[in-house]
């Protein structure tokens, strides 16, 4: 199951979807708030959304990016016996105060592919919800109950990630970090073939194929 990033919608991830559905029976469900699903957003709602889909699947493995590697790893946290293997991309960031909600505030109002990446949320309110479950959302606590074999992924030139990707691999027992050259926040979109054959590789290792 795929969990998309602040803004995206699931659309974010049509190239791992043709990618891996060869193998895998892929899901990626939109959160609240976005594409066909009501809102309003909040992370309780978007955690539910994801572990109501889970349940019906289960086990899935369960890759999230950026605010979707937040959604993932508190389903992870909460839920354990739902998920198989988690991908963490893009962060995700571990304490209240984030930078990517100061981030995401600025770059809304500039030019750009950024912008145009993260236009689809239905409205300036619905925007604001998630800006606000950023900066609140606090895995502090729930990272170290993490049980599931763990990939956090980032690429090494989203320097605002970095340092939380590190802090997430450490906190999550057992978890491997990939730092991926030449690649920023938008990984998924911007380079999806080195994104999808590590993910590919993440997965196979486990031997199970699911959902």
């Amino acid at each position: 199951m795929l969990v998309h990033g602040a803004g995206q919608g699931a659309r974010m991830w049509r190239r791992q979807l043709s990618a891996l559905s060869d193998d895998f029976h892929v899901v990626a469900p939109d959160l609240p708030g976005f594409g066909a699903t009501p809102g309003p957003f909040s992370m309780t709602a978007a955690v539910e959304c994801v572990a109501e889909v889970a349940r019906e699947l289960r086990p899935v493995h369960l890759c999230g990016h950026s605010l979707g590697a937040i959604v993932a790893a508190w389903v992870a946290a909460e839920y354990p016996g739902l998920v198989g293997r988690l991908v963490l991309s893009g962060g995700p960031e571990i304490a209240p105060g984030r930078t990517s909600a100061r981030r995401l505030r600025r770059e809304r109002h500039r030019p750009g592919r950024l912008v145009r990446a993260i236009s689809d949320l239905p409205d300036r309110a619905g925007w604001i919800d998630v800006l606000d479950a950023l900066e609140t959302s606090d895995l502090s606590d729930a990272l170290p109950r993490i049980a599931a074999p763990t990939l956090v992924l980032c690429g090494k030139r989203d320097r605002a990630s970095l340092p939380d990707a590190r802090r997430t691999a450490a906190a999550i027992p057992g978890a491997r970090l990939c730092t991926v050259p030449h690649t920023g926040h938008l990984m998924p979109m911007t380079a999806p073939h080195a994104f999808n054959a590590i993910v590919r590789g993440f997965l196979d290792a486990g031997g199970e194929r699911t959902h």
